[in-house]
């Protein structure tokens, strides 16, 4: 049997034995149970061309990468996902904003799409790549040339993108992916942009051979399931089915249907020194904001200083509310800058994740060891980067009081013994003994908090407990209930000074801690995610013997 059916018979095996299991849909409330009943059926759109994520067959049958996640969703919630008569991309846009079908399989949110669409979690990320037809002598132009025109498809994202990216780029809008191929191949247009799945789908299904890829424009559709607005249940249901769709059976619907025919060993060497030159262009930039950040921040600390001499000085003239005034204007604009500059960096990010996944998981084109090496090097460093962005963008957001934060009851016992477990293989390599102690009793209460946030700022702390501590400490995780109730990250490390404890929550500052890894906002964000939460954070620690963190919540009615 060959190889490159193996994923399917993994995806149809996945689907028979988890039917049982979706029928109960035990892990559904009784509220969401209640919904489906009365929608039980929901109108999808069709795309005939859409390729390789919703195309029609000989048959007529709605098939591709979209149709496998509906007919999963299907088993998995008890929903009917029926896919509409095929309609045009633009033409299936203007129906979800009428009102006249459901959902759509794979949609990007945009902030006019978001205006009637609700969105789940991403599922799937593509990158739109610059197509270019190659003349005779198997050559082609390199990357966009200022002032030259670049067709794409009706109603796609990457449209506004490009009109802000490229201003004095024109803009020339095709009906579909299948039109823009067929005219740029024919020579009638000279650049197109689209992303790499569908031109790859395209390209082999219509046996185009003079276009290729050129260069990468720096956005990536990342594609969830757009749904009505006005049903905000359904997007809850389906964000928690798309949960259970375990990671081997995602890439087996994506090998099915996104697998490559292989072009040739040169196409993998400039696909790799495209995400090595992405990547290191992302380093530098995160370097460069990093620097500006402290820039900044001395800055803003000089100008306050300021502001207290002139507030000291116009004490008689009762002027402190003019002073507060210009504190609060640069505290804005180092806010603004940083949520800007964090988002702008994203995007080549999850370019250069985008074009690894592509590298590392095409079954046509496998890689050799020391290529999966270097391309481990640059996913591991890209997702480093896209954390310490991520953490300056929550913090960017909390000062900007834009952070939702929605509490609710939540058990307490599963969220710990998850987060100690996320954290196990990390505390045996750095030779770290981790522990968890229950208090008196297994079956701890139920507490109000955020049960995302509570998890990411437990996350933050052990982490910090692991990092900071030396060879063969230990780290103790407990958690005790009285009036309230208390969680606590203890650790046998290298402790806190009175003068560092004091300096603990100033957002970028490191403690003289240089030598690890950090931005120094962590616990500046754990501060504010507690208080956010009608809690609070202590802590108690000596210097050479080890820290202890506590956080403050209520118990749930």
């Amino acid at each position: 049997m060959s190889v490159r059916f193996l994923p399917v018979l993994l995806l149809v095996l996945a689907n028979w034995l988890s039917a049982a299991p979706a029928r109960a849909a035990d892990w559904l409330t009784a509220e969401e149970r209640a919904w489906i009943a009365q929608h039980r059926q929901l109108r999808v759109a069709g795309v005939a061309n859409y390729g390789p994520f919703t195309f029609t067959d000989e048959e007529g049958r709605v098939r591709g990468l979209s149709a496998d996640y509906a007919e999963r969703l299907s088993r998995l919630t008890g929903l009917e996902l029926r896919f509409q008569p095929p309609q045009t991309f633009a033409r299936n846009v203007e129906l979800l904003k009428q009102g006249e079908l459901d959902i759509n399989m794979s949609l990007r949110a945009t902030p006019e799409r978001l205006q009637y669409l609700g969105f789940t979690r991403p599922y799937i990320t593509v990158p739109a790549v610059l197509l270019r037809r190659v003349d005779g002598a198997g050559e082609s132009l390199g990357t966009l040339r200022p002032g030259e025109p670049v067709s794409v498809g009706r109603s796609y994202a990457v449209g506004d993108f490009l009109r802000e990216r490229y201003p004095g780029n024109p803009l020339q809008v095709e009906p579909d992916d299948k039109m823009l191929l067929r005219r740029l191949a024919g020579g009638e247009i000279g650049a197109a942009v689209a992303d790499l799945a569908v031109t790859t789908y395209l390209l082999r299904s219509e046996g185009i051979g003079n276009v290729r890829v050129v260069d990468d424009v720096g956005f990536a559709y990342e594609l969830g399931i757009g749904y009505r607005r006005d049903w905000p249940m359904l997007g809850r249901i389906l964000d928690k089915a798309l949960a259970r769709i375990a990671a081997d059976e995602r890439q087996a619907i994506a090998d099915r249907w996104m697998a490559q025919e292989s072009e040739g060993a040169r196409w993998q060497r400039r696909w790799l020194m495209a995400a090595a030159a992405g990547l290191a262009l992302a380093l530098l930039g995160a370097g460069l904001l990093l620097g500006w950040n402290r820039t900044l921040q001395r800055q803003v600390l000089r100008r306050t200083e300021q502001l207290k001499n002139e507030l000291a000085e116009r004490e008689r003239l009762q002027d402190a509310d003019r002073a507060r005034e210009l504190a609060e204007l640069a505290n804005k604009t180092k806010t603004e800058f940083m949520s800007q500059a964090s988002h702008e960096l994203r995007t080549p990010l999850n370019a250069v994740l985008g074009f690894s996944q592509l590298l590392a998981d095409d079954p046509q084109r496998p890689l050799d060891a020391l290529q999966r090496e270097r391309l481990a090097h640059i996913e591991n460093a890209a997702r480093h980067q896209l954390a310490l962005i991520d953490d300056m963008m929550t913090l960017s957001r909390l000062e900007a009081g834009s952070l939702a934060v929605r509490t609710l009851p939540v058990e307490a016992g599963p969220l710990l013994r998850r987060c100690v477990a996320m954290f196990e293989p990390a505390a045996r390599a750095a030779g770290i003994a981790l522990r968890l102690e229950d208090c008196e009793s297994t079956a701890l209460p139920r507490v109000q908090a955020d049960p995302v946030r509570l998890e990411q700022v437990l996350l933050n702390l052990l982490s910090n407990a692991i990092k900071y501590n030396r060879p063969g400490g230990w780290v103790r995780v407990f958690a005790c209930a009285d009036a309230g109730f208390h969680i606590g990250v203890e650790d046998g490390g290298l402790g806190l000074s009175p003068e560092q404890q004091a300096q603990l929550f100033q957002p970028f500052n490191r403690l003289g801690r240089s030598e690890q890894e950090g931005t120094g906002i962590g616990l500046v964000i754990c501060k504010q995610l507690m208080e956010r939460m009608g809690g609070a954070i202590r802590v108690q620690s000596q210097p050479g013997q080890g820290s202890c963190f506590t956080l403050d919540l209520r118990n749930a009615a």
